[in-house]
């Protein structure tokens, strides 16, 4: 016979990659699937890393990484996006506003992404504690 895996709610929450299911009966004989590809949801959010401190005035690279609901990387946001990064505030003397790379916090700038990843500079002025978020208009993080 044959079983409609999602009618019968199946629902897989796991990480991306390659495998198998294996499916073993009350009685009788296992059966294992042939090998299936898990592909990630779709983007849901982003995730930002870099130093977790960083001197006022100098530039460090973060990292952005696109993501679905269960952590995993969606290797399809790729391309060009316009994003707008914020939570910092501008030094007051002189006054210097924070940047991901020529760009002000506040405003859009095209940053570019690889299988769901992407890098930029980004320089802070003030001395002050900062949660930084990034959104593209559907997607945000801090």
């Amino acid at each position: 016979g044959v079983a409609n895996l999602t009618s019968l709610g199946l629902k897989y929450t796991g990480t991306v990659g390659s495998g198998t299911f294996t499916f073993t009966p009350a009685t009788g004989t296992a059966v294992t699937s042939g090998s299936i590809d898990i592909n990630s949801g779709s983007a849901n959010k982003f995730v930002i890393t870099g130093s977790g401190t960083q001197t006022a005035g100098t530039s460090q690279t973060i990292t952005i990484t696109a993501k679905d609901a269960q952590g995993n990387t969606v290797t399809a946001y790729t391309g060009a996006k316009s994003l707008t990064f914020s939570g910092a505030n501008s030094s007051s003397s002189p006054v210097s506003s924070p940047k991901v790379g020529s760009t002000d916090f506040g405003t859009a700038t095209s940053v570019t992404f690889s299988n769901g990843v992407a890098t930029a500079s980004m320089s802070l002025y003030k001395v002050e504690s900062a949660s930084i978020s990034v959104t593209d208009g559907s997607l945000t993080a801090s």
